[in-house]
Parts: C-alpha cells; structure tokens; sequence
C-alpha cells in the first residue's frame, strides 16, 4: 500500500516562517528563472474573473482532457450507489451493511478513547458543517430548478436586466464572490457533460423556457447556454487534519458554502428576469465545465488544481439562459509539473491515484467516464478507505504542493518559475517534503486556535 506516515504533525508557526525564508533563499539560488518569475507576478484580470497573475495564461484548449468519439454523457451513477454495488459483487449480500456497521462501531469506540481526531467535538464539529448540504436535495427547495423567493422584474414593475455579454459576466461573477466564491468562470453549455439521469430521473433537454422536474424526467431548456462555474475555497486549517473528523469538517463546510452560493446565485439570476438552475455535484460533472471557464486545469488527481488554492475546492455551478461572454481553459504549467511531481499518488494511504508518467485513455472503473484522456484515479480503493477513517479522507488535497495557506510572495514566484522552467519542478517537489508541506497537523491544537480558519481566516 502506498502511503506516508501522517502522524508527524508539523511545528510550530515559528518553525514554520523559519522553513519559509529558507525555501526563499534556495529557491532563489536554485531557479535560473525567477527573475523571469517574479516579471510574471504581476496581477491581470483574465477568466476568472479575478485579478490573477500573467503566469496563469489563457489558453484556447484545455491542456489534459483530450476527448475521443467514446466521450458521451456520463450516467451519472455516484461513487456511493456504485461502491454498493461492487461490494456485493465482491463480497457477497449483506457485505456494505456489515462494513457500515463496523464502521460505526469503531468510531463510538475512537469518540469514548477520546482519540485526537475522532473525540465528540470533532465528529460533531463534522456533522454541523455537512448540515445545509445534507439537508437539500437537487431540484427541490434550496436548490429549486425555479424561482423560490426573489421578486421578478414583472412584480417589481420594470424591464428584465439586459447589458452587453462582457458586462452581463462582470456582473453575476461579482455577485457569485459575494456569495462566497472563491474563483468563477463562465463556460458554454456542453450537453455532454450533464449526467443521463438524477434521482432515478432522465435528463434531457427541451425548447422550453422554463426548467421543470416531473415525476419521470427533469427537463433543461436547450436555452441555457452558459454555465458559471464557481470553486469555493475549503478551510486549510481543517483540511490540515486529515484523515479524521475535523479533515471531513472542511469538506462538509465546502459542500455547505457551495449550496448556499448556488441557490443565492441562482436566485438573484432569475430576479434578473432569467432562468437559472443551481447544481452541486448533481446533474452534471463540475470539473470539466470549471476547466473550460479558466479556474484551473486537471491533475494528476483526475480532479481540479487552481492557480491560487490548489485543488482544495469545492466545485459547483449554475445553469442559465443570460447572455453572457464566456472565458477560456488556463495554462500554468500543472500538466508537466504533475508528471514529475506525483506527491499525491505517494501520500494517498490506499494507492488509488495513478503512478503512471503519462495521461491515458485507460480508465479504472464505472466511476469513469471514457473517452477523455486523464490519470485516472482507484474510485474504489479511495471509498473502502473513507470506510476506515470516519467519513473521508483527503490527505491527497492536502499534500498538493499547490495547496498552501500562508499566501507568502515565495510561494507565488514558486508556482511562476514551475510555469516558465519546468526543470525545475522535480526541485520545488523535493523542497515542499523538505520544509514539512502537506504533512498532517496536530488535530488537538485547532480547539486551543483563536481564529482556527485557514483561507477564511
């Protein structure tokens, strides 16, 4: 099994800031091309709607997600109903109930130990972070495929909104970051990448104006052209203690904010006078509409990795028919720094990420989708270990050499030279095991923090 040992927790703040101004000084000696980084550092607004730096390039195509004439809409079957499904074929009836039940045996036993990680604060802090999105289903309340509560133009008495595309972008992507978004992008509708079927429902696309969910089928008007596709940063400092409860507190918190963001979004969209349907991680795959609107590019994960938060972000969406200029893919150099880096596949404790050099088209299993060429990921292996660590895990996101919190400049003039010099990308990999990034922190101390957020704090 593939893995580190994450019960070495990392030092102290001080130690820390003493670690960071060593990275600065061998990093500066080492790279030949940060003075050409640092020109790079330098702030533009391009599509993400956000200033970034002129080392996130637009691009006209994705860099990894090349599609063949297999890549069709996904059935949409989740990695829970599928797990289930193997787990019997493997082990026989009554083989998840068994797991199920051991599972919750042992993290009663872990809460009365009082193990760090697992005690009743943690596990409870867990439970209170996943409240708004366990508590929403798609299509219905929250996340309404219709008006909830806001007023249309008719009841107010004026004209729906109209503004040129550029201007109609601007507009709903600074109403998405007051709502919480991290990152947003807009993207073109792209029929195949919505799911076959939701809650046992069938998608499909009609000439209607207005989306409706029956008993049968949930219907998206072929008018909803444009995706905003939103990252929402999850809290590092929680995501610092993976695998335990307070690990999965930041996922849950990120699951929470992504609903609240969407129905909000989705909300003052249609008091615009349009149409807006708000998604998760239901109706369709968020990643590829994410990659298409300049938040990030895909990863040695087989998940997202942006520029600014690594692939600590939790993705969501909305549907729309508002006009709206759309963005372009992002190249910052990951594709080739992931092939040297693999970091991820090492820490992964159930050797789910791939090892392999390259991309391919081989996939690993129904959780899958063919056709598109990626480093696909051991779906499987990854739940079976959610099983032995309370609800999930997370350790890979974590030990992204792009996932930091400090915001330090150091960091940035890193990412920049592994954009313009990736020979230098096996040494940037080297020195973020050396300074002790992406290690596990000591899950007693988040209780005794006085602001115990990290990209929130």
């Amino acid at each position: 099994m593939q893995g580190v040992n994450r019960s070495n927790y990392v030092e102290s703040e001080g130690k820390r800031t003493g670690r960071r101004a060593l990275l600065t000084a061998a990093g500066l000696i080492a790279a030949g091309s940060v003075p050409a980084a640092v020109a790079l550092l330098e702030g533009t607004t391009n599509g993400s709607g956000r200033k970034r730096a002129r080392w996130v390039k637009d691009v006209d195509r994705p860099t990894l997600g090349e599609k063949t004439a297999e890549f069709k809409r996904f059935s949409g079957s989740n990695i829970f109903e599928l797990h289930k499904q193997l787990k019997t074929e493997r082990d026989g009836v009554g083989a998840l109930e068994a797991e199920q039940a051991a599972k919750a045996k042992r993290l009663a036993g872990w809460m009365r130990q009082s193990k760090p990680g697992f005690r009743l604060p943690d596990h409870q802090l867990s439970e209170g972070a996943w409240t708004l999105m366990k508590s929403i289903k798609p299509g219905e309340g929250l996340l309404s495929w219709t008006r909830v509560a806001v007023s249309t133009p008719d009841e107010l008495g004026v004209a729906r909104h109209t503004a040129p595309p550029e201007e109609m972008a601007q507009t709903v992507k600074v109403a998405a970051r007051l709502y919480g978004a991290g990152l947003v992008g807009i993207a073109p509708m792209n029929e195949s990448y919505v799911n076959l079927r939701q809650a046992r429902r069938d998608i499909v696309f009609e000439d209607v104006t207005v989306p409706a969910v029956t008993d049968t089928k949930v219907v998206i008007p072929r008018t909803m052209k444009w995706v905003v596709a939103i990252a929402i940063p999850m809290d590092l400092d929680l995501l610092s203690r993976a695998p335990t409860s307070l690990g999965d507190a930041a996922t849950g918190l990120g699951y929470s904010h992504s609903a609240f963001t969407v129905a909000s979004l989705a909300e003052f969209i249609r008091g615009l006078g349009y149409q807006a349907i708000p998604s998760v991680n239901d109706t369709a795959l968020s990643v590829p509409f994410a990659i298409e609107a300049g938040i990030g590019e895909l990863s040695r994960l087989n998940r997202l990795v942006t520029p600014e938060f690594g692939p600590a972000v939790r993705l969501c969406k909305v549907f729309t028919d508002l006009p709206m200029a759309c963005d372009t893919p992002v190249d910052f150099g990951l594709v080739q720094f992931c092939r040297k880096c693999k970091k991820c596949a090492e820490s992964c404790p159930s050797g789910a990420l791939s090892f392999d050099d390259e991309p391919s088209f081989k996939t690993k299993g129904p959780w899958n989708n063919t056709g598109h060429k990626a480093w696909f990921e051991d779906s499987y292996l990854c739940f079976q270990h959610w099983q032995q660590v309370d609800n999930g895990c997370g350790i890979c996101l974590a030990s992204c050499p792009y996932t930091k919190a400090a915001r330090a400049w150091i960091h940035d003039v890193v990412k920049a030279t592994a954009s313009v010099a990736p020979v230098t990308d096996g040494l940037f990999r080297v020195l973020d095991d050396a300074f002790g990034y992406g290690r596990q922190h000591d899950p007693e101390q988040w209780w005794a923090k006085d602001t115990p957020h990290g990209v929130r704090g």
